[in-house]
C-alpha cells in the first residue's frame, strides 16, 4: 500500500509561494519500479482556506509536512495554523518560515519542528527537509 504524503505550502506572498512550490516539486524521490508513496503539494496563499481544509479533515489518512510562513495577514500568524495542524494531525511535521529573525527567537516555544529563515537558500533547504521527510516515511 502506497503512503500518501500531503505537502502544505502556506505562504501569502504569491511569488514566494510559487517559488517554494516549484522548488519542492524538484525533490528527488528514490526512483523505484513501484513508488512507495504518492506526494501531493497543496498551495495556499489564503490562510483561511488552509484552516478550513484542516478542520474539514481533508488530509486524514496521510502523512503531512507543512511549510508555513509566520506573517499571513488577516490577523493570522503561522503559529495559529501550526497549532491547528498539530491538534488535528498530531504527527504532522511543520517548518515555520519567516524573513524576520526576531520571529525565530520569539517563537522558540512554538510547536513547529524547524525554523527556516527566508533567504536565498530557504527554498533549497525546504526541499531537503521534504526529501528527508519522504525518505523517513518510506524506509
Amino acid at each position: 500500500m502506497k503512503r500518501i504524503i500531503n505537502v502544505l505550502v502556506v505562504e501569502d506572498n504569491d511569488y514566494y509561494n510559487d517559488l517554494l512550490v516549484k522548488t519542492l516539486k524538484t525533490a528527488h524521490i528514490t526512483p523505484e519500479p513501484e513508488p512507495k508513496c504518492h506526494v501531493t503539494i497543496n498551495s495556499f496563499t489564503d490562510s483561511l482556506e488552509c484552516i478550513r481544509k484542516i478542520r474539514a479533515g481533508t488530509y486524514d489518512n496521510s502523512d503531512i509536512i507543512a511549510f508555513v510562513d509566520y506573517y499571513m495577514g488577516d490577523g493570522i500568524t503561522g503559529s495559529h495554523i501550526i497549532r491547528l495542524l498539530k491538534r488535528y494531525y498530531h504527527y504532522s511535521h511543520v517548518i515555520m518560515l519567516s524573513q524576520s529573525k526576531a520571529v525565530s527567537a520569539k517563537e522558540c516555544s512554538s510547536m513547529h519542528d524547524f525554523f527556516v529563515f527566508k533567504d536565498a537558500h530557504a527554498p533549497a533547504l525546504c526541499r531537503l527537509y521534504l526529501e528527508q521527510f519522504i525518505e523517513n516515511k518510506i524506509s
